[in-house]
């Protein structure tokens, strides 16, 4: 039950990567030039055997595979997004929509270089056999390089907010619908827990640790919370690092300990750069 649920779970995760116009265009300008280059330099499956041409007309011809490649993202990821009005993708309609993409490159390579009339059938399964390999490496390399560019900016981001001070005294948690349902002092809070569809918001009274709940989630609350220092650490943690007590390496991890608690919040690996230095 558990291996399925994190199935499920994994399926219906947000798909991100993709959500930005420029890195839309990065992606498709990464795939064009690793294609045309991969293409010409290593010629796969003896592709330049194909036709019998040579010189300038043969590098026009291979480059042309990865310009069909190119325009067909370009084509899907703008245009098609819109028509279906896809904004964000999760997991399982991310990869629906990569195979939508994968059989739009296979037609246009069929219509362009084989004989659809003649032998359609027998021409998909070689445009499948020889262009998947070369679409996924450089579209691949592309999301990689689009994860770290992204890694990047939101930890600068993140260490320009850590260094600005913290405005207001009060600060009030509002539900999913934007009613506030109470406040808390700056200084009294401690970390907010992701709890599915709720959020557990751990504070100080009368120096003792207390617990309130609000339905929420930990995105919905994170940008309000940037501006004082109060910083996402872990899928499932936010943490006030005014009231860090302590942080500690145990193995490869970094844990951070609160004022008034005996549990320690995890640092995940996207935001461990952003705390090592914040605490140092």
């Amino acid at each position: 039950m558990k291996n399925r649920s994190g199935i499920h779970r994994f399926f219906n995760a947000e798909f991100t990567l993709l959500d930005k116009k420029q890195d839309r265009y990065l992606l498709i300008l990464i795939c064009l030039i690793f294609s045309v280059v991969f293409v010409n330099v290593f010629v796969p499956f003896n592709i330049n055997r194909w036709y019998s041409d040579s010189g300038f007309i043969q590098f026009l011809r291979l480059s042309s595979y990865g310009v069909i490649i190119a325009i067909v993202f370009l084509f899907t990821q703008f245009p098609l997004r819109k028509i279906f009005k896809i904004t964000h993708f999760k997991v399982k309609t991310y990869l629906l929509w990569l195979s939508i993409e994968a059989a739009l490159i296979n037609l246009t390579y069929i219509f362009s270089y084989g004989n659809p009339l003649g032998n359609f059938m027998n021409d998909m399964g070689f445009s499948i056999k020889y262009t998947l390999p070369g679409v996924c490496l450089p579209y691949s390399f592309a999301l990689l390089l689009i994860y770290y560019k992204n890694q990047y900016s939101e930890i600068k981001t993140l260490k320009q907010q850590a260094a600005r001070p913290a405005p207001g005294k009060l600060i009030g948690f509002k539900d999913e619908k934007g009613k506030i349902h109470f406040s808390i002092l700056t200084e009294d809070l401690l970390f907010l827990e992701s709890a599915d569809n709720y959020v557990y918001v751990y504070y100080l009274a009368d120096g003792k640790k207390n617990r309130r709940i609000l339905r929420n989630t930990l995105k919905n609350l994170e940008e309000a919370l940037k501006a004082r220092n109060i910083l996402r650490c872990h899928r499932s943690f936010i943490v006030n690092t005014q009231n860090v007590e302590m942080a500690y390496k145990k193995g490869k991890r970094l844990f951070l300990k609160l004022k008034q608690t005996d549990s320690s919040i995890p640092v995940s690996s996207k935001y461990f750069p952003l705390f090592l230095a914040y605490i140092s």
